[in-house]
């Protein structure tokens, strides 16, 4: 499932320009030039979970099956977006950019407000 999740996230990052700044286990911490692309990223996401192709053992899973009265199969995340400066430091070990401050502490605190399959704003 993991690798299903990877792949529309990465897909979803090349198509609306993003950033992948660092993964952390299951969560992508991404960056966008404008705001509407990470609104656009964020409900690409949603779409694409929906009709990405799961592992038939994950859709066993009571919080993955495919619900009758609603979109939902397979995994879910929660997206949460906020905009506004950041501090930018290159990470000489990767050599890829991270992002800190108030901006990353708010998007981090937007995500974890919203539940799976919701994108917060």
């Amino acid at each position: 499932g993991l690798k299903v999740h990877n792949e529309v996230m990465r897909e979803c990052l090349a198509e609306h320009g993003g950033y992948e700044v660092k993964t952390i286990g299951d969560a992508f911490m991404v960056a966008f030039e404008k705001s509407l692309q990470a609104v656009q990223f964020g409900l690409a996401v949603q779409e694409k979970l929906v009709e990405a192709s799961w592992p038939a053992e994950l859709l066993k899973l009571e919080p993955c099956k495919r619900m009758d009265d609603g979109p939902w199969c397979g995994l879910r995340v929660r997206v949460g977006v906020h905009c506004g400066e950041v501090e930018v430091q290159l990470n000489t070990l990767t050599g890829r950019y991270d992002y800190f401050g108030n901006t990353v502490n708010k998007a981090a605190r937007m995500e974890g407000a919203c539940v799976g399959g919701a994108v917060a704003v």
